[in-house]
């Protein structure tokens, strides 16, 4: 089943708002090489990149991230060679999906696109699925080996709430759903809610990096 959130009070007080203008589709990733997705999210500022310009990314500091941005440094390489998280991760990604649906009933489907806030252009977002309950706007797929795990004690982690959020700021949805798979054998689901208050510092916090 889905357990709400405990990680942060923010994610438990959100409040109604007005639904934002739909997103722009800024560019479509399904020919992209991944050379050429990595200049893409150059551009501007990614869901997956809001938590370390937040301060809240375990494995990334801001100024990691500024000179990856700015071109002084690559981004870290897929590799499958020994510990090769980002590797295993993407592989594990739609057995993990399937899992979610089997359990939920709720379609997915690859979005295959870059999206862009209609109002903030540095704002963007690479969803990892889109949901076809009209109630659910984002699917977020996580998982977790055993160095991670230790994260997800108590709910989701605070960095992947803020990147969630950001998910929301973009889409204009009101709720995300989270599904991590922990240590290769065991599957948690979350629920996240808008929180306009959060998306306002998130996106303070955005627009200060980013000019």
């Amino acid at each position: 089943s889905i357990n709400a959130n405990t990680q942060s009070t923010a994610m438990t007080k959100a409040m109604a708002v007005t639904k934002p203008n739909k997103p722009t589709r800024l560019i479509d990733t399904k020919r992209l090489s991944h050379e050429q997705w990595l200049d893409v999210r150059k551009q501007g500022i990614g869901s997956s990149d809001a938590p370390t310009v937040c301060g809240v990314n375990p494995y990334m500091s801001q100024l990691e991230l500024w000179l990856i941005k700015t071109g002084r440094i690559e981004s870290a390489k897929v590799t499958t060679d020994g510990y090769a998280p980002l590797y295993w991760g993407k592989q594990l990604e739609p057995l993990v999906a399937k899992y979610y649906t089997a359990k939920t009933g709720n379609k997915v489907r690859r979005v295959n696109a870059v999206l862009q806030h209609p109002e903030h252009k540095f704002m963007l977002a690479n969803l990892d699925y889109a949901v076809s309950n009209p109630e659910v706007g984002v699917l977020e797929i996580k998982t977790a080996g055993i160095h991670g795990a230790k994260l997800w004690q108590n709910g989701v982690p605070l960095y992947v709430a803020c990147q969630v959020q950001h998910q929301l700021a973009v889409t204009g949805k009101q709720l995300a759903h989270v599904c991590v798979l922990i240590g290769g054998h065991e599957a948690r689901m979350f629920e996240i809610k808008r929180d306009e208050r959060l998306i306002e510092y998130i996106i303070a916090q955005e627009k200060r990096f980013w000019e």
